[in-house]
């Protein structure tokens, strides 16, 4: 039987720098013809929507980007062949009810299919089945919590709950020959996959899962082979310009080529670069970094403890770039702030975020963050105080 070959791309939305030739459905100015060639070269395409398509201009109250693009930048994503989307992440609610209705109309009317969120909490449509060449393919999506659960009464993503997802994709698996999973999670702006990811991925692996697939990260990191199935540990970009200027390691992205047959799957990644309004093809294939950290990432499996070590450090320097925000996160009002925000450096500012907290103050903020039961007491305080902030507000509005 003819092999089934899926292009799998990840982080795409339309932005404000293209959406001129989204809008104009140009595709070969936005991806050029490498790129266009492999994309059309494949019997399905999928890729991650890291945002929503809407017209409107009122996106929910939340902390950092609310993302979403114009209904008529769609036409970049059919002209390129995308045949499934993926919407379980973390912007595909950022406009909330709107947004979600508008961005299912808007790719139905495009005939393109999607999946990783549904219209409320139990009716989440987590998955979609290819049927190609005699065999059966399932393309699952899942995603770590932000502000996009779905409730009784309100649309939202396949959160990851790991009961269930991994009972879900044990189910799936009886009824397929292959199953794909895309999961939306892992550490922003690294390298590195986590103690947490690799754990989660072989869990997935041992109950069924042939392909794991991790987005979100914006960065490339690592390939691994477990029982037969693969792991990517962070894909990349693919047409994500959320930020004019971005550092290499944002600029950069890989397209999985898999090939499913009767005897197997193969999986080939193509590494993409980010251009000033789209990305392209790399004709040099400057892949020497991912294989190298792969490398080390499988020593660090086997148990070598200098690729543990180059592992965890790298992990740390990536994470430290979270850290003014995380301190300012649990600052709470402080009137210097701003001032010194004002006269420092953003590396002196972290040096003073840091200096406000001692050791038994970094000791209760771990204990919180660590410890399943103070998580959810914590989770628990903020939900209250929040919707205590909410009812004062509208006190004082009327």
């Amino acid at each position: 039987m003819a092999k089934t070959k899926i292009i799998i791309a990840g982080d795409t939305l339309p932005m404000l720098c293209n959406y001129d030739l989204f809008s104009a459905g140009d595709a070969k100015a936005l991806f050029g013809d490498r790129l266009c060639e492999l994309f059309a070269s494949a019997d399905y395409r999928v890729c991650n929507l890291e945002g929503c398509f809407t017209d409107s201009d009122t996106p929910i109250e939340k902390i950092g980007p609310a993302i979403h693009a114009p209904t008529a930048t769609i036409k970049g994503i059919k002209a390129l062949g995308i045949d499934y989307a993926t919407l379980g992440n973390t912007h595909s609610m950022d406009y909330g009810v709107q947004g979600y209705r508008d961005t299912c109309k808007t790719l139905n009317d495009n005939g393109i299919g999607y999946f990783g969120w549904g219209d409320n909490e139990s009716s989440v449509k987590s998955y979609v089945t290819i049927e190609h060449g005699g065999r059966r393919i399932v393309l699952y999506n899942t995603t770590e919590r932000f502000e996009n659960a779905p409730e009784k009464d309100r649309p939202g993503v396949n959160l990851y709950d790991e009961y269930r997802v991994l009972g879900e994709i044990n189910a799936l698996k009886e009824s397929c020959d292959y199953l794909i999973v895309f999961y939306h999670g892992g550490i922003e702006g690294t390298h590195y996959n986590s103690d947490i990811m690799r754990r989660r991925f072989r869990r997935m692996a041992d109950n069924g899962a042939d392909v794991v697939i991790s987005q979100h990260t914006h960065a490339i990191g690592e390939e691994e082979r477990y029982n037969g199935a693969y792991f990517l540990y962070g894909q990349g970009n693919f047409c994500f310009h959320f930020r004019p200027q971005v550092t290499p390691l944002l600029a950069e992205g890989l397209v999985l080529e898999l090939d499913f047959g009767d005897d197997g799957f193969t999986v080939k990644p193509n590494r993409i670069l980010r251009t000033e309004k789209g990305c392209v093809y790399d004709d040099k294939q400057e892949l020497e970094a991912f294989y190298a950290r792969s490398k080390t990432h499988d020593a660090l499996i086997a148990g070598d403890e200098a690729a543990a070590k180059e592992f965890e450090e790298g992990f740390g320097r990536d994470c430290a770039n979270w850290m003014t925000t995380f301190f300012w996160a649990l600052r709470g009002k402080n009137p210097t702030d701003d001032e010194k925000r004002a006269s420092l450096s953003p590396s002196e500012f972290a040096e003073y975020l840091k200096a406000s907290y001692s050791r038994s103050h970094l000791l209760g903020i771990q204990m919180f963050l660590r410890n399943e039961e103070f998580n959810e007491v914590g989770n628990q305080i903020l939900s209250d105080l929040l919707r205590e902030s909410d009812t004062k507000e509208k006190t004082n509005d009327n």
